[in-house]
């Protein structure tokens, strides 16, 4: 039977009984100094769906909140043990080791600042007569009539969000950088986005982070919305393997 493979932890790490994709009870199995996170596939076919994703995401962030783990890439798949020995642990030690100490003791958080967009963009429509100008414009006509209209209104919208992003980001950053070992930033998904960043924090801090971003989002209540996800493994500050 093979095995499907999670992530990698320091030889000798407690890991804690869970159930893994399939069903599968998820065991370690160490080697030159490091284990590795595994599970039995019955039905290798069969992975690669939204549950199996969440299955694995799930045991990384669970073992993550009590020891450092490296994140495989989802979908990581060898034929035995032999194999994960010497093409997994054995071949790859030395970056393993350099990869767990960066995250030795430090759990990530993932962070997202949301602009409310009503409430936004009526601070837009207030501050910008061309954009009342133009909605009061399109209102009431088909989108072929009113085309050129529409598309300068989008993009006075999202110059306005880009701006107050620039305005809101650095204040949201200086709140957090000082409680995290690392902060990595990711590119705005959305318009509204503020901001969404990555943040590696120590785990005696965690308390402190969590807090942090609290006190952001009851500053922000009504106007941007923030979500924060954590502890979880530190997928953004290991690099894939």
């Amino acid at each position: 039977m093979s095995l499907y493979v999670y992530g990698i932890v320091p030889e000798g790490s407690e890991v804690p009984e869970l159930d893994g994709l399939q069903g599968q009870i998820v065991t370690a199995l160490p080697a030159e100094g490091h284990a590795a996170i595994v599970s039995r596939v019955e039905d290798e076919e069969a992975l690669g769906t939204p549950d199996d994703l969440v299955a694995h995401s799930a045991v990384l962030d669970r073992i993550a909140a009590d020891v450092p783990v490296l994140p495989m890439v989802f979908g990581t798949v060898v034929p035995d043990e032999e194999t994960l020995v010497e093409e997994v642990l054995v071949s790859r030690h030395g970056l393993y080791a350099e990869s767990l100490r960066r995250v030795e003791d430090a759990v990530q958080f993932s962070l997202r600042a949301r602009f409310v967009r009503d409430e936004v963009l009526g601070e837009l429509i207030a501050e910008q007569p061309e954009i009342a100008t133009l909605r009061e414009a399109i209102s009431g006509t088909g989108e072929d009539e009113s085309r050129d209209e529409r598309i300068r209104l989008g993009e006075l919208v999202v110059q306005g969000l880009q701006r107050k992003a620039a305005e809101e980001a650095p204040r949201i950053r200086a709140a957090l950088e000082p409680l995290a070992r690392e902060l990595v930033e990711r590119e705005a998904s959305q318009a509204e986005d503020v901001i969404e960043l990555a943040a590696l924090v120590d785990r005696d801090r965690q308390d402190d982070f969590e807090q942090a971003a609290e006190e952001l989002a009851r500053e922000g209540a009504g106007r941007i919305t923030f979500r924060l996800l954590g502890p979880q493994a530190p997928y953004d500050f290991t690099g894939s393997f």
